[in-house]
Order: C-alpha cells, then structure tokens, then sequence
C-alpha cells in the first residue's frame, strides 16, 4: 500500500475520473507511461553515444529544421 498525502489522493481521482478511468487502472497507465519513457530515454542516450549520432540541436541545425 503506498500512503499519499490527502492533496494528492484527490488528483489522482479527479484525474482519473477526467478520463473515465478508477484510480487503479489510471495508476497502472501513468506507471506504463513512465515505464516507457524510460526505456525510450536509455534508447535515444545509447543512440547518442553511437558513432555519427548527434544532438537534436546539431541534427536541428544540420538539416535546416
């Protein structure tokens, strides 16, 4: 059981209800997404370091974007 303050117990219902959702399986999304992310992040930082990868400024700046 995770104890959260009274404050933060009443957003995560009222977000949860903004998207029809109960409080658990909205939990279980935003834990996914997070998940996800930090996979997507090591990627992308792995991606980085590989030979001839570059920052999105220099790929910015490199292609005019």
């Amino acid at each position: 059981m995770i104890e959260l303050s009274p404050s933060t117990e009443h957003r995560l219902i009222l977000a949860a209800q903004a998207v029809g959702q109960n409080l658990s399986t909205f939990l279980d999304s935003l834990l996914d997404e997070y998940l996800e992310d930090q996979f997507d992040i090591k990627l992308a930082e792995t991606a980085l370091k590989e030979d001839g990868g570059m920052s999105l400024k220099d790929f910015r700046s490199k292609h005019g974007v």
